[in-house]
């Protein structure tokens, strides 16, 4: 695990997210991708934890037109963005995910964060306090980037980046030389995993995009797509069938709190 930034205090972390302006994004075709894998939420309340400009909620308001949408952002700059692209379609909060205004327990039936754990200082409080907003039955929706998906051309890149600039296309975007963020955190899957079962999740779904991300990287570059290409989709969709999502650099996960599993076992 390799982090950057987190020294930086709540405030420093949203003055820097607001110098992007609410531009910052994902491809274009990721949020309809997790939105899919979210599947229908038509009528049930959903909170997205570090909502950015709000465009995942924007793609859930035009598949679930009667969804309660909640979103959660640190950055005002993103807040306003947010609003701006939602208008009353979204109720959405500027507030801290280790420091949430008063919201009711048992309140949400989906809580989603999405390429969001790696940007904080303490993924497991933050889990550990989102966790008492979730219905019995409700569920987490959470993607990340997956560091163990560049191996193994990201360790002898590590070595080589400082003097060969190309070699950090060979780094997962998190790494300290090739990140944007103002935090951030190189994960594993296996390093996430282990957080979601201190936070008393167990996986219950999960799939990957982006397989072996070293060789999309040529088609981003050399190939000027904006998008990976639809035959990397098949190839996703065939690795994640197989349960080989540590091949995935973006891993898609469903958990639910252990306790709520139990008790629906009974």
């Amino acid at each position: 695990m390799i982090k950057v930034g987190h020294d930086l205090t709540d405030a420093e972390i949203a003055a820097r997210y607001d110098a992007f302006g609410g531009e910052l994004s994902m491809h274009s075709d990721f949020y309809p991708a997790v939105a899919e894998f979210i599947g229908d939420v038509r009528g049930q309340r959903v909170l997205d934890a570090g909502c950015g400009a709000g465009q995942l909620l924007v793609e859930l308001h035009r598949r679930n037109p009667t969804a309660e949408l909640y979103g959660l952002e640190i950055s005002s700059a993103n807040v306003d963005k947010a609003r701006t692209h939602l208008g009353d379609a979204a109720h959405i909060m500027q507030a801290s995910l280790t420091n949430l205004p008063p919201l009711p327990a048992a309140f949400f039936d989906t809580v989603i964060l999405t390429e969001v754990l790696e940007h904080l200082r303490s993924p497991l409080q933050a889990l550990l306090a989102l966790k008492p907003l979730l219905k019995p039955q409700g569920a987490f929706v959470i993607t990340f980037p997956n560091s163990a998906a560049w191996l193994p051309f990201s360790g002898l890149a590590a070595l080589l980046a400082p003097l060969i600039r190309p070699m950090r296309g060979f780094l997962p975007h998190e790494h300290p030389l090739r990140t944007e963020q103002p935090i951030d955190t190189v994960f594993s899957q296996h390093e996430v995993f282990a957080i979601l079962h201190q936070a008393g999740l167990r996986i219950t779904d999960r799939a990957c995009r982006e397989t072996f991300p070293y060789v999309l990287e040529f088609f981003y570059k050399f190939g000027r797509m904006a998008n990976p290409p639809r035959m990397w989709q098949r190839l996703d969709r065939w690795v994640s069938q197989r349960g080989w999502t540590v091949l995935g650099y973006r891993i898609f996960v469903r958990c639910q709190p252990i306790q709520a599993m139990h008790r629906g076992t009974r």
